[in-house]
């Protein structure tokens, strides 16, 4: 980021000297006394000035070290670095919200900004433009928006990873020309016309692993024969490289057979799984939503920076299988449906945030073993009673 953003931010500041020696989110989250999406906030706009160690702690870069030197040297001189000294509004992991004017007033006369992430429907009532545009900060990783026509320039000149915006009178055929509006404002350099066009749609060779790496955009993958249709801005914007596909910004539309794993890298967007069968999943979310409907044999191994994790995972009968989820600074919410013998056996680590799993039970059809760790965030695993495979 910006250096000036970074010492001109009274949290900020704080973080970057506390960063001396390096800490972990929740002793972070203690030690500032702030709430955790507010935390998760600031270290994203400290990216490049702050990073995490072998550890996993926060810890200075160079760029950072010298950022805390400027703001020692000016503190020194006793001149104020303060432009904003409220925190934002930050709205995060939401299914439905509703923004309204007299909302935004409140927080314009508190002189406080408005954030929405990782949610996933947002509705803006009518409101004055010119007042949204001074209140909302940003909306980023959102899957649909719905605005009146007034304020779409706004919403898109804020945006970042939002996949639908739908205005009163949008239909379904006018989507992917409000869709193109958000892609340019995520990438102003690229010139695009009011559609996104089909960059690819045909056949995939058929592998027994499956890599997706996704940076913005969406992706749904559900069983058929293997097969892609890609939606675009630029050709270049898609990668198909034997058993791994990689999307910059684009909409996907993959069926697959049922896999021996599946890989899922994504950095902000969304990812949808639904109705394959796999022995093995690995999932990492910076940033971003999956919801899956899916089922795995061997192991489930779920990492998630900041973004959010949802949906059903059936475990199929085994010797032995493993759900590893870990969350820092971000959601996992896991509905498990799991054969009526199977055993399970259930840990977690907890450092700053909740863990809800089911309770351990002993059954003479194999074991599933979860574990969960949380640093700074929410995991809660439930099991669908009532359910067998």
């Amino acid at each position: 980021m910006d250096m000036f953003d970074a010492i001109s931010n009274e949290v900020r500041r704080k973080i970057l000297k506390s960063l001396q020696v390096p800490k972990s989110f929740s002793e972070l989250l203690e030690e500032l006394d702030i709430e955790s999406p507010a935390l998760a906030f600031h270290l994203k706009k400290l990216d490049g000035l702050i990073s995490k160690n072998n550890e996993g702690k926060y810890t200075l870069t160079e760029e950072g070290k010298k950022a805390l030197s400027i703001i020692n040297m000016i503190e020194s001189q006793h001149i104020s670095l303060s432009n904003q000294t409220e925190i934002p509004m930050i709205i995060q992991y939401v299914d439905n919200f509703i923004v309204t004017e007299n909302m935004l007033r409140k927080l314009k006369e508190k002189g406080r900004k408005l954030i929405i992430r990782d949610s996933n429907t947002v509705e803006f009532q009518a409101i004055d433009p010119n007042l949204l545009n001074d209140v909302l900060e940003n909306i980023e990783n959102v899957s649909t928006v719905k605005c009146p026509d007034e304020l779409v320039n706004v919403i898109s000149s804020k945006s970042k990873n939002v996949i639908t915006i739908r205005t009163a009178g949008s239909s379904e055929e006018d989507k992917e020309g409000f869709l193109s509006r958000f892609l340019s404002a995520i990438f102003p350099s690229i010139r695009i016309n009011n559609r996104l066009r089909i960059v690819y749609d045909g056949p995939l060779q058929t592998s027994n692993d499956l890599s997706i790496e996704l940076d913005g955009g969406v992706v749904t993958i559900f069983k058929g024969e293997p097969h892609l249709l890609a939606k675009c801005v630029d050709m270049g914007d898609l990668d198909i490289n034997n058993n791994t596909i990689r999307a910059d910004g684009c909409y996907l539309k993959i069926s697959y057979p049922d896999l021996n794993s599946l890989k899922i890298n994504i950095n902000g967007g969304k990812v949808s799984v639904s109705e394959i069968k796999m022995n093995n999943l690995y999932v990492e979310i910076d940033g971003g939503i999956v919801d899956l409907n899916i089922a795995v044999q061997n192991e489930a191994n779920i990492s998630v920076d900041g973004g959010k994790i949802s949906g059903q995972i059936s475990f199929l009968p085994y010797k032995e299988s493993k759900l590893l989820l870990s969350v820092d600074g971000g959601i996992g919410d896991v509905t498990l449906s799991l054969p009526d013998d199977i055993s399970v056996i259930s840990s977690s680590s907890i450092n700053g945030g909740f863990v809800d799993l089911p309770k351990g039970r002993i059954g003479k059809n194999g074991v599933l073993y979860i574990n969960a760790s949380v640093d700074g965030g929410v995991i809660k695993v439930k099991e669908n009673k009532g359910h067998t495979n």
